[in-house]
């Protein structure tokens, strides 16, 4: 299967001063300094120097408005390797298709070439073109904290395609990534989700939702957090603890109910 695309990396980059702005992602990176630090991957703290990159891909012998096709979007970031090298993993990850049969050997470009060959017979035998969307975007910044928002989206047919958010942390100082845990003092989980369990009240109780339905959907933990403007926010994905019409719930905790639980400098940076 002959395949046409269009591969951007480093020879076409935009970089941009990074700063401490929510949602700010690749669309809005602009020339900026160099980074202050030497690309040593240890403890590389200053300011971010941000790198587009963007795949898009199809197959050239479709001609039709729904061919099948993959668009990617990403970052990296200047001196920073062990960072780059985690990103890309973590977009891998993402493109892994566990119902193909074609091989790949686990690197972003196989498993485009993987998809697209999974995805060319059906997709055109049945009208309807498959496709995955990946945007990896910088979410928040606080101190050392980075944290970055992965968005993807998959369509293999039927009603509806499959979308998808993952938030990834990473401690600049320490060089490493982190989970909710890493986030939450020592001990601090319990009292964490009851807070997290009070606010997923509040919203069924805001969305005068009935018996039935919190019995369907009850309370569920997610890894899913990030530090918004008004607390540390939770993201839960499509028929997490909702069906798939309501979308991606978002529950808020506070930043007055996070101390104590919360890591200091995590917390307040």
């Amino acid at each position: 299967m002959r395949m046409t695309f269009v591969f951007l990396l480093a020879a076409a980059l935009l970089a941009g001063c990074d700063n401490n702005d929510q949602n700010t992602g690749p669309s809005d990176a602009k020339q900026g300094p160099s980074s202050q630090q030497s690309g040593n991957g240890k403890g590389n703290t200053g300011e971010l120097v941000r790198i587009l990159h963007t795949l898009e891909k199809t197959d050239a012998q479709c001609q039709d408005d729904g061919c099948p096709r993959v668009e990617l979007e990403w970052l990296t970031f200047e001196n920073q390797p062990v960072l780059n090298q985690a990103i890309t993993t973590q977009l891998a990850a993402m493109l892994v298709q566990n119902q193909g049969n074609t091989p790949h050997d686990g690197t972003i470009e196989s498993l485009v070439d993987a998809f697209l060959a999974d995805a060319s017979d059906m997709a055109m035998a049945s009208r309807q073109g498959w496709e995955l969307n990946a945007t990896i975007k910088r979410q928040t910044r606080r101190g050392d904290l980075l944290t970055l928002r992965m968005d993807s989206y998959e369509y293999t047919g039927g009603a509806h395609g499959q979308p998808g958010v993952q938030y990834f942390h990473w401690d600049l100082a320490r060089q490493q990534k982190l989970t909710l845990n890493d986030l939450l003092e020592p001990g601090k989980q319990l009292a964490f989700w009851e807070l997290a369990r009070s606010q997923h009240q509040k919203w069924l109780d805001e969305e005068n939702m009935d018996k039935a339905f919190r019995d369907s959907w009850p309370f569920d933990r997610t890894d899913n957090v990030y530090f918004g403007k008004d607390g540390l926010v939770l993201h839960y994905n499509v028929y997490h603890i909702a069906p798939y019409a309501m979308g991606q719930p978002t529950l808020t905790i506070p930043y007055e109910q996070l101390g104590g639980i919360v890591r200091e400098k995590y917390l307040n940076p």
